[in-house]
């Protein structure tokens, strides 16, 4: 079955948009009933991270008849904070606000016939308090919708290992945690590639040209690139790498997965639920603890599981198809 779909997003209209392809209207509009059941539309997927303030554009769309699915790209710790670094005081406080905000959200995910999010994020969400488990009875299992061209063409995988991030953002990305990690697989000898692709910061830049020339060789800091060639670096890598201290979807492990890389991220469950999820199914590996070593040695074994055949790009790519090419995923979605 075919979609026909468009974007739907509020005025002003930006000198980037395909105008035949988006919607815009005032934002009053879209807390309409009559508005949007003037569109004479199917279905919606929101993206409002289940955010309590769009809870009014939720109930309109619901309210219209119009079919709703609400994509959550999370973890399931919407906060993103770490709650091991607080005080015990900011603690009780945030734990106050938290279980206020969850009652609120709650309202706010039950206008939804579907929502879309991870396995793992899922059952984080209805455990905690102001959530009913009927909500999973919702839940379709897609962490991110990933384009089709994320696709596994069989060609030979290589001994590369990508990680892709906002490297100026220090507190989420964690350059530091990655240039340490680096250093600490590169020390065993190691000849496997890394491939750093991002905005560099002078940091990793002033990092990079320290290394001795043998293994500065091995580690490419190679900037922004275009999606089509990112989907290149996909193709022929064995490895995404997450050393990142929270995230929600990752897409660049969930485009990694389709095109049959497998997964390497630190242990942190809470903060990294949906990112662990990535490595089941044979897929990845989880270091032992949060820390540049354990990371280190995660990357070394899960070379050695490719090396080994436990890793199988064909297979790890089929697997997650379902999951995330939104073709799939959301003919399930409408037609179920």
């Amino acid at each position: 079955m075919g979609i026909e779909s468009k974007c739907i997003m509020p005025l002003p209209y930006h000198d980037s948009d395909q105008r035949e392809g988006i919607i815009r209207t005032e934002y009053k509009n879209l807390k309409s009933v009559s508005w949007w059941k003037s569109l004479g539309i199917d279905a919606i997927v929101l993206y409002s991270w289940g955010a309590p303030k769009y809870t009014l554009i939720a109930r309109a769309i619901h309210k219209a008849g119009i079919k709703l699915v609400l994509h959550l790209d999370t973890s399931g710790n919407f906060n993103g904070v770490d709650w091991d670094e607080l005080p015990w005081y900011k603690k009780i406080l945030r734990a106050i606000r938290v279980t206020l905000t969850d009652v609120l959200r709650a309202k706010h995910l039950s206008y939804a016939d579907n929502i879309t999010c991870s396995t793992a994020a899922m059952r984080a969400i209805t455990d905690r308090l102001g959530y009913k488990k009927s909500l999973f009875k919702k839940h379709f299992p897609m962490a991110s919708p990933v384009e089709t061209c994320c696709a596994y063409d069989g060609r030979e995988k290589k001994d590369i290992i990508v990680c892709i991030g906002r490297w100026n953002d220090e507190r989420q990305k964690r350059s530091l945690f990655l240039m340490q990690t680096l250093d600490i697989f590169y020390s065993d000898d190691n000849n496997s590639e890394t491939h750093i692709i991002g905005n560099v910061t002078d940091k990793m830049r002033d990092w990079h040209n320290s290394l001795p020339s043998e293994i500065a060789k091995k580690i490419k800091l190679i900037g922004f690139i275009p999606h089509s060639q990112l989907v290149e670096e996909y193709l022929s890598a064995k490895i995404i790498l997450c050393p990142s201290r929270y995230e929600g979807s990752h897409i660049s492990s969930s485009e990694g997965l389709c095109c049959g890389c497998s997964i390497v991220t630190t242990n942190r469950p809470k903060a990294l639920s949906t990112v662990l999820w990535y490595t089941k199914k044979q897929s990845g590996t989880i270091s032992l603890s949060d820390t540049p070593i354990d990371l280190a040695k995660a990357i070394t074994e899960e070379m050695s599981a490719w090396k080994e055949g436990k890793r199988n790009a064909h297979d790890i790519a089929t697997t997650w198809h379902p999951y995330f090419h939104a073709d799939k995923v959301f003919n399930q979605i409408f037609t179920h």
